[in-house]
């Protein structure tokens, strides 16, 4: 007997509903979308045709209960209201026992709220432009960046580079301004943290500023701290 396809419940019939609804329906899944404004649900449903699109507001109980909801593998909740999508993961986590919730988070600084509160996935189309765009910016040789699971943190590993860094300590050099050295190692040996630097150091820090902040080389960012 053949396995019946994994069955998803989508809230919220936006764009980013409407786009993430058509690929999983061309990817083979069972979609339920669920829309509260019932011209859009109509025109979806036009568009569609093979998905369940059911009028009605993803976060309340009593409408989520006609949904099927207690078979669903997966809810992503993906309105543009961050209280509506946490709202509705909850009801599905708690009341349905859904094994995977996925929130669209519109404010950042709702990401860790949402992991707290029980959010399998809180996605953020903020913070991931933003961690693109920092990647961009950072030669992976020289930074490598571990995000510490349900904080805004992350371990960030140095490699120091030939430039005006050398021969100084961190705490001279205005990129490392407010940061605690955690661990220096040099030749595979730990060295004191705040020891002059050499080519080929690597420095470890737990920080909550982007890896770009740590480039060096530029004489600019290689001034002596003031005082």
């Amino acid at each position: 007997m053949a396995e019946r396809p994994a069955y998803v419940i989508v809230v919220g019939g936006g764009k980013v509903g409407f786009y993430l609804t058509h690929r999983l329906l061309k990817a083979g899944y069972e979609v339920a979308l669920i829309e509260k404004d019932r011209i859009r649900a109509s025109s979806i449903s036009a568009q569609l045709g093979s998905c369940a699109c059911l009028v009605g507001d993803g976060d309340e109980m009593a409408f989520l209960a006609t949904s099927g909801i207690e078979r669903a593998d997966v809810l992503a909740a993906v309105t543009g209201d961050d209280e509506d999508n946490l709202v509705a993961c909850q009801l599905a986590k708690l009341n349905f026992k859904v094994p995977h919730t996925i929130a669209r988070v519109n404010n950042p600084s709702n990401v860790q709220l949402f992991q707290k509160l029980g959010v399998d996935i809180a996605v953020s189309a903020t913070e991931l432009i933003l961690n693109q765009i920092d990647s961009a910016l950072v030669n992976s040789t020289d930074i490598e960046r571990m995000l510490m699971e349900g904080t805004d943190r992350a371990v960030v590993r140095i490699t120091i580079p030939m430039g005006e860094a050398i021969g100084r300590r961190p705490s001279e050099l205005p990129a490392f301004a407010g940061e605690r050295v955690l661990l220096m190692v040099r030749d595979g040996q730990v060295v004191e943290p705040d020891s002059p630097l050499a080519v080929g150091d690597q420095i470890l820090i737990f920080t909550g500023r982007p890896s770009s902040d740590f480039l060096l080389g530029a004489p600019t960012e290689l001034a002596t701290v003031s005082p």
